[in-house]
């Protein structure tokens, strides 16, 4: 099972170096900050990031592919960055693998549940052992990464298509944060203070379409802290 984990210095990690909490940026972020990492013709629905979902918080959000009759979904690089940390774990009796990044703008992002890598992300994983939770790995030194370079051809599991997605932006807290009442709850997860609405943050026709989908998640759907 996957773990919320305290991400004092790491969406998933109990002991990391961060989403990029101490990172400085060597680059201004583009505009839109983001490319959209999956083909959205295949999109049926959206896991929002900033709402509770299996009894947790989840900063990140998702895509689902409920149509599908496999797993093949090209997953690719949103944001020039690096690779940060990483971990291949057991799920549901299959493997799973988690990658974080630090963009080079100073907003890291991190996919989960992806299924099958390229050859350049399986090198990297690989060389760590499969564990029974998805706390991370350090890589380092990080590896650079490109935008568009492609990271999976499969996600999700057997008959359950989707792949995890957050951004977080880690120049500023969100608007969330600001109320004290809500900062307080999230006082042992930081990493919850700086995920944001990324549906706002892919170039303006995806950024339509994907606002325009269902939520994925039964019971808050829309619901969001982040997306309002």
């Amino acid at each position: 099972m996957a773990v919320k984990s305290n991400p004092t210095l790491s969406p998933t990690a109990q002991a990391s170096s961060s989403p990029s909490t101490f990172a400085t940026p060597v680059s201004t972020c583009p505009t839109p900050l983001l490319q959209t990492p999956v083909d959205l013709s295949k999109v049926t629905s959206i896991l929002y990031p900033g709402q509770e979902r299996g009894g947790n918080y989840k900063a990140h959000g998702g895509f689902g592919f409920d149509n599908a009759t496999d797993n093949l979904v090209t997953v690719k690089i949103p944001l020039n960055g690096k690779i940060t940390r990483v971990v291949r774990y057991k799920e549901l009796g299959e493997i799973q693998y988690l990658f974080e990044f630090e963009g080079d703008c100073g907003v890291s992002f991190r996919f989960d549940h992806l299924r099958k890598l390229t050859a350049k992300f399986e090198a990297v994983v690989n060389v760590f052992p499969i564990k029974e939770d998805s706390r991370t790995d350090l890589v380092s030194p990080p590896i650079a990464v490109k935008v568009g370079e492609v990271i999976a051809t499969e996600v999700g599991f057997l008959n359950n298509v989707f792949v995890d997605f957050g951004v977080y932006d880690m120049r500023q807290k969100n608007e969330a944060s600001k109320d004290p009442v809500w900062a307080s709850a999230h006082s042992q997860f930081p990493a919850d203070s700086y995920g944001i609405c990324w549906l706002n943050s892919l170039p303006q026709t995806d950024s339509a379409i994907v606002n325009l989908l269902p939520g994925r998640d039964g019971k808050f759907e829309k619901k969001s802290d982040y997306c309002k």
